[in-house]
Formats: C-alpha cells, structure tokens, sequence
C-alpha cells in the first residue's frame, strides 16, 4: 500500500505542550504507513530531536508572525506550493495561527485538513476571561469553523461545543493525549534525591527530617494559577514543616512571584526555579505533583507525574481532568477558585504514606492503561486513513 503523506503544521519546536505532543506523536507513527512531514515557523528546544527522529522539516517563515499580517498571504502560498511538491495528503494542524494557515492552504490545494484543538478557540469566550485566559486571535475561530474534515479535540466540553455549533459527530473526534511509556521510572535513590535537592538550594540540617517535596511544572503566567502556591504554602508549611514546594517553569509572572515570595519569606519552603527541560528528575524525586490552573485541556505534565506513580492534586472541573481522575482514588480534585482544600489534601498525602501510595499507584495504573502514546497515535492513524480513502 502506497504511504499516506501527512504535514503536521505548528508555530514553534519550543517546549510546549502542543509541541512536544506533536514530537511523541511522530515518533509512534507507523513510518512505513504514512509519509511524515513537519512545518514550523521557528525553531526552539526540541528542533533537534526532531531532526533526529527523521522526519522532513518545511520551515515555512523565519521567526513569529500574526495572522492578521501581509506574511501570512506569504506562508500560504509557501504551503501550497510544499504541499503539491511533496504529493501531501492531508494537513494536520496543532496551534491556532498555523491552524488559520494550514486550512486556507488545504482548500486551496483541494487536499484534506485535520484541525487538531490544543487551545482554548472552543471555550465560551466569557468563561475563558473568568478563568484569567488571554488570546484575541481565538475571536477568529468562529469564522474558520467547520473549514477542516476532522476536528481532534482532547475534551468533552470542546465536543459538545462544537456539536451544538452545527459541526456533525462524523467530523469531531475525541480522542486524548497520549505519553511514551515511563513503567521504568522509579523513585530516585536517597543519595541522588539529597543532591538534586540541595542543587536547587534545599538543605536538610544534620538530624532534620527528610523534605517532603510538592513538585509542580507549569508556565508562570495568570492561567496557571500558580500564585495560589504562595497564598496555600505557609499553612502546609506549618503542618508539614519539612514541606517544600518546587515551581518549575518559566512566563510572565515569573519574577513578580519571586518577588512576592521574599516579601512572604517563604524563601526556604518555595522554591521557583525556572525552566526545566527534562522532569523526570523533579517526579522521581517528588511526593505530591500539585497543578492549581484554570484552563488545561489534557496536561502533558498531569500524565508525566501519574506514570512516574505521584499522586497528583489538580483542578476540578478543568479540561478533561474529571474525565479521567476518581477523587481520592487514583489523584485528587480541588475547585481552582477558592483556596480552600488545596493545603488540607496536601497535608493529608504528606502524612499518610500508605494513602500517598496508593494515589499514585492507581495513577500510574491509568496512565499505562489510557495514555499511551501508542493509542493516541493508532487513533489519528485511522483518521488519516479514512480522510485518504484507504
């Protein structure tokens, strides 16, 4: 059977979550089925690894562009012509700006076009501002609505969305984020778990208990809710006083946190330490993953932490987080909006061992049951062989 050939369009290689869904979807196609191509507008942290795993890159600009911009009349045409050069099938989008791009271009070319939904476009625009989100590009969305032959979404409410706004069930798939298999990861060793610790400035004085870490990665920025750590931190900290919290990423409001956390003092039990490429060493090292955001669809980094077996403490009514998550059974959900019960269910996994086992156990479970990135591949897989005829 002759290969189908598939252009997988996206903005940026940095190290988003988009992004590196889009790096572990690549890897787990089946190459000898499907053609694979990538089309990006600049490089960033993960541009190598997909050099790496072998698929043709098509840079399509030279740096960051706005879809109200002459560039973009330039970037369809450039798409167009790669697209009939190449022989491509079928376009798969994965952002927003190269989801504008990838479509006019698809119709154009008279070639089909898959619409890959890992932002907020199909989210009530009033919910979306109570929730701190930001993106007046998303006000385009409605016009562009129904342009794609499928539309992949990761939640329910991105589903039912878009079934009420006259898309029919044949074109929206549900289908979830998937992970490479981590059942290798374990615990780090005391020893390495110590001098990880203490590279990122957490001592333990001669006699103290062992710290017990709250790991949690996430972009710095209003959405993410990250500024409720400082508020819940000192009432953990005084139960648990071996408690620390660990922040890893970068954003916006990265140093107005830290500011904020010396004017707290919580210098010693918050630690914001930037952006992490690789945390593996963070999970393996964690006791509790905590993710208060107000907007996710289907976290990477919720998966990440479930498959290393940490139990996780994440928002309710989020994404697809209920979709997935018993309460107490296999991670927890707190309401983002208040304060309240983000500290107490920190404290209760913290002093509870055996509880904070099983939590991250029956996590690991589901990870490994659910979201392997070999099931969401096969999924797409069989889009793109329905959209090609075969």
């Amino acid at each position: 059977m002759k290969k189908i050939r598939v252009l997988h369009l996206i903005k940026t290689l940095g190290l988003g979550g988009a992004e590196v869904n889009l790096y572990n979807l690549v890897r787990a196609t089946d190459h000898e089925r499907f053609d694979i191509h990538v089309g990006y507008s600049y490089g960033g942290e993960i541009e190598q690894r997909f050099r790496d795993s072998g698929v043709r890159l098509f840079k399509y600009a030279e740096g960051s562009h706005r879809v109200k911009s002459f560039t973009s009349l330039l970037i369809i045409a450039r798409l167009i012509r790669y697209v009939r050069r190449q022989g491509i099938q079928i376009i798969h989008t994965h952002n927003f700006n190269s989801h504008v791009w990838g479509v006019l271009a698809g119709r154009l070319a008279g070639i089909k076009v898959v619409e890959h939904v890992h932002d907020f476009r199909y989210l009530d625009p009033a919910e979306f501002r109570r929730r701190r989100g930001e993106n007046g590009q998303y006000r385009y969305a409605k016009f562009l609505r129904g342009l794609a032959d499928r539309v992949i979404v990761l939640t329910r409410q991105n589903r039912d969305f878009l079934l009420q706004n006259r898309l029919t069930a044949e074109k929206v798939r549900h289908i979830h984020n998937g992970i490479p298999s981590f059942d290798a990861a374990v615990p780090a060793t005391e020893p390495a778990r110590r001098n990880l610790l203490e590279a990122l400035g957490v001592r333990r004085p001669a006699g103290a208990p062992r710290p017990r870490v709250i790991v949690t990665t996430a972009r710095i920025a209003a959405e993410k809710n990250v500024d409720l750590i400082l508020r819940i931190a000192p009432e953990v900290v005084r139960q648990v006083p071996e408690a620390v919290f660990l922040i890893a990423g970068d954003g916006p409001l990265l140093e107005t946190l830290r500011a904020e956390c010396r004017r707290k003092g919580l210098d010693r039990s918050v630690k914001l330490i930037g952006f992490s490429s690789d945390p593996a060493p963070l999970l393996s090292a964690a006791d509790v993953f905590l993710l208060p955001s107000f907007l996710e669809l289907h976290s990477i980094s919720i998966l990440e932490a479930m498959s290393h077996g940490v139990p996780v403490v994440v928002s309710r009514g989020v994404g697809c987080h209920d979709e997935f998550i018993a309460d107490w059974e296999n991670g927890v959900l707190v309401d983002p909006f208040g304060a309240s019960g983000w500290a107490e269910a920190i404290v209760r996994l913290l002093r509870d061992e055996a509880l904070r086992r099983t939590v991250g156990e029956n996590g690991r479970r589901t990870c490994r049951r659910s979201f392997g990135i070999e099931v969401a591949a096969r999924a797409k897989e069989n889009v793109y062989v329905e959209l090609a005829g075969q």
